[in-house]
């Protein structure tokens, strides 16, 4: 990863220069230490783009970069710490000083004495060693007139790719389908197998969702994506969730699964993919078979995996080995990518590169795709010359399932370096893991990965640009849209690139017995039930850096208890501490020590209670609480969060304390989820200002909303639903500093909807999308609508009072209505 060295002293250089930083001014002998370190990185930014591209064949320059790096992070824990101090300060100033407070501020007079003189030691240790670093440069003669060479794609993403993007592969899906509908006394089973990228994914979702396979199985599809370790009882739950909707059966034990399946099959004629198969012995297969011995006649399995063995261990009744490409089809496939529908023929010139550049790929789809999706809209030679005649094509590996890697490491090679970190950091997941935009983009802004364009544009908005460069580049592949909700996955092959150029930072431990390296500084634990301390305890001798820890499912065991006091007194670092669906009542009082913490994700918990000093986290910038329904409370000290930027919430509480989350008024996200008990809000919602997004469901009891939520000016996306009591204020639309933003609104199982308030008249020129379903009391949309220019999508389900609809509004490019018993057609 020293490849990601220019995006992180760029950063650097930020702080720097920043007016966060004042603080350092506060430590006698800093600010000369500041300006040195400051010119120094700006005279290494200089040669950086030559070191990064030397560092290829240069071994020595290579580890030079790597010494700057681990530099650079320790450079930015130090500013951090000044930043994260001027919070706390800024916190201080404001609280009300009662006769405890002063007390406490005596000792952290004392306290801020030590921390300036820790810090201004830090700053002198830190000049002293980039001065070595800078020194040793000086022997590698790197030049200044060679600059970052990247190849941004411009084309815009889309979220369906048709059957016609699919070359040279209609001759097996037609013989696969022919063979799903024909008769079978018993389950029959049909392998794919192939290298990795070949397409054999691709082709199962085209056979997938062909209508006539749907007709045929009365839509009993089964969709697989399997883990690189076989699991029963996994396969047993997801066959459950898919066939029957259910997902209330994680906790049930292996007796009643396979019953629960036994019964959920009998006498369906049923369809499973299952796609990417890495290990499964004769045996595994027999039990989940006996499993499934009630199936109707008739029903198949489709097995896709590289390992062939895999299908004979299966009992294969139908072999398909699938080839690469043909030049020809593989060309075809490159040009679709490359060009705007017959635009080939204007570039001769490019083509004949192109044609060079294809024969390298040895017809493999994934890499005639990726590099196809670079050099989209690129009509500089130049750029094609580069691509064709990189040294990468030479690497070689000899692990068979990287064969195609070089191709793909171009098109990582060609990102900027601020895309390689975000790209790198999703290693940290597991194979196979469904992403959405918007916990990756969080994630990225809470390591500090987005960069500022200078042009006061919201951090979420460019991580949403990183995010689309990804999405182009086919670095991504797209599953489905839940407005506002992206999901997308990795293909293993781009799961595999992303662990090589992060294997020195990132760790996704299998075992607890595996070695974590002292460089590491995202990592992701395996399930730790059942492993002693001692063992525990020999995970953290070597790092100490660490910035990211993933632990699913984190039960209450002494061991397990032991595991997060330890990362927490250890990685004072920290930045992201993610806890999802862990069964602890309470997080250590130590959390509060984490003065670098970002991001907090405790969902899906049976946490009960936050400790006071959680409140205490003045850095922190990701706040996620959702369906953690054993909460008792969220406190009014949540104002001292001042850098929060998303909340997402599900509490017992009757009503939020006023003066709490109205005062955390750099809020951008807030999500009240599933408050089964919750009356009411907090009255001074209006001081959100920088508020874009307000989410509120589930909550039953919810009788109205502050009449302040009109006057959030920069709102952009409001969702409500299923809040059955619920009555929304009502207003004028031209009252001053009424709701002007307005993008998306979506108003779902709302049974006390009469009329939509006159306050979103203010966002008439601004919407773009409305929503509107099983509003049962909803008799009339406003004249207003039909001024709403920007809009371009209107739904409407299951209203059966509403009666017409106003003059303008069936012009609307997307309307959709249906179950609107009385609205005349």
């Amino acid at each position: 990863m020293t490849e990601v060295v220019s995006s992180i002293l760029g950063s650097l250089v930020e702080k720097l220069t920043s007016l966060a930083t004042e603080e350092i001014q506060l430590v006698c002998g800093v600010k000369d230490d500041r300006e040195k370190l400051k010119n120094t990185l700006e005279m290494i930014q200089m040669v950086l783009a030559d070191a990064e591209q030397r560092q290829t064949k240069e071994n020595v320059v290579r580890l030079w970069l790597s010494r700057l790096k681990n530099w650079c992070y320790d450079a930015e824990d130090a500013l951090d710490e000044f930043e994260a101090r001027a919070l706390w300060r800024r916190v201080r100033s404001i609280e009300h000083l009662t006769l405890k407070r002063k007390v406490r501020y005596l000792y952290s007079w004392i306290s801020e004495m030590i921390f300036q003189f820790k810090m201004a030691h830090n700053m002198k240790e830190l000049r002293k060693s980039l001065d070595g670093i800078d020194k040793d440069e000086t022997r590698f003669t790197l030049s200044t007139n060679v600059h970052e060479r990247t190849i941004v794609p411009r084309r815009e993403t889309h979220s369906f790719v048709p059957a016609s993007n699919v070359i040279g592969r209609n001759e097996e899906k037609e013989s696969i389908i022919e063979w799903l509908r024909s008769d079978a006394e018993a389950i029959k089973v049909y392998s794919i197998i192939g290298m990795g990228g070949a397409g054999k994914t691709t082709l199962v979702r085209l056979v997938y969702n062909d209508k006539r396979v749907e007709e045929h199985f009365k839509n009993n599809q089964v969709w697989l994506s399997m883990p690189q370790e076989f699991k029963i009882q996994n396969i047993i739950r997801d066959i459950i969730k898919s066939l029957s909707g259910v997902a209330e059966v994680d906790n049930y034990n292996l007796e009643a699964l396979q019953n629960h399946l036994r019964n959920l099959v009998k006498n369906r004629r049923c369809l499973f993919v299952m796609d990417d198969v890495w290990a499964m012995s004769m045996n595994d297969w027999l039990e989940l078979t006996i499993l499934l011995e009630g199936l109707s006649k008739g029903s198949k399995v489709i097995l896709t995996s590289r390992n062939q063995a895999i299908a004979k261990n299966m009992g294969t009744d139908c072999l398909l080995y699938l080839a690469n490409l043909s030049l020809e089809d593989s060309l075809t496939l490159f040009v679709k990518y490359a060009f705007d529908q017959g635009q080939e023929k204007n570039h001769p010139d490019l083509m004949e590169i192109g044609k060079e550049i294809v024969k390298k790929c040895g017809g493999n789809p994934m890499a005639l795709r990726a590099l196809g999706c670079l050099l989209y809209s690129k009509n500089n030679r130049s750029d094609w010359e580069h691509i064709r005649d990189s040294e990468t094509w030479q690497l070689t590996n000899t692990l068979p399932s990287l064969e195609i890697l070089p191709s793909l490491r171009i098109s990582y090679d060609l990102m900027p370096s601020y895309l390689k970190q975000c790209f790198a950091y999703c290693s940290i997941f597991p194979k196979n893991h469904e992403f959405n935009n918007f916990e990756l983009i969080e994630l990225w802004i809470s390591n500090g990965f987005i960069q500022s364009s200078g042009n006061n544009q919201e951090l979420e908005e460019i991580g949403r640009q990183y995010l689309e460069e990804l999405l182009s580049r086919s670095f991504f592949i797209f599953l489905k849209d839940i407005y506002p909700f992206l999901y997308f996955e990795m293909h293993d092959l781009i799961y595999e690139l992303a662990i090589s150029v992060a294997q020195t930072e990132s760790s996704n431990m299998k075992v607890w017995t595996q070695d974590i390296s002292p460089t590491i500084r995202h990592v992701s634990f395996p399930d730790l039930s059942g492993v002693p301390k001692d063992e525990l305890s020999g995970c953290f001798n070597k790092p100490s850096r660490i910035r990211t820890i993933m632990c699913q499912k984190l039960g209450s065991s002494d061991s397990e208890e032991f595991f997060l006091e330890t990362c927490i007194l250890r990685f004072k670092h920290l930045r992201v501490l993610w806890l999802e669906e862990s069964s602890f009542n309470l997080l250590p009082s130590s959390i509060g020590d984490l003065k670098l913490l970002r991001y907090l994700k405790l969902s899906d918990g049976t946490i009960n209670k936050l400790p006071k000093s959680v409140y205490e986290l003045c850095n922190l910038q990701i706040l996620d609480l959702a369906v953690c329904q054993n909460l008792e409370e969220l406190s009014a000290d949540i104002k001292n969060m001042i850098n929060l930027r998303a909340l997402y919430i599900t509490t017992k509480q009757k009503h939020f304390p006023e003066s709490g989350i109205g005062r955390v008024t750099s809020l951008r996200r807030l999500c009240i989820w599933d408050c089964r008990n919750l009356e009411a809000l907090f009255d001074d919602i209006q001081s959100l200002t920088s508020l874009r997004m307000l989410r509120i469901g589930m909550c039953r009891k919810l009788a109205s909303l502050p009449q302040g939520i009109k006057n959030l000016k920069a709102l952009e996306d409001l969702y409500i639903c299923a809040c059955g009591s619920l009555r929304l204020p009502e207003g004028d639309g031209n009252e001053p500093g009424s709701m002007s933003s307005l993008q998306s609104l979506v108003l779902s199982y709302l049974p006390e909807l009469v009329s939509l308030p006159g306050w979103l008249e203010g966002s008439a020129s601004t919407l773009r999308t409305i929503e509107i379903s099983y509003c049962p009391k909803l008799s009339a949309l406003p004249e207003w609508l039909q001024n709403c220019s920007s809009l371009t999508k209107l739904q409407l389900t299951m209203l059966p009072e509403l009666s017409s609809l106003p003059d303008g509004v069936r012009l609307i490019p997307t309307l959709k209505i249906s179950e609107c018993e009385k609205l005349s057609s």
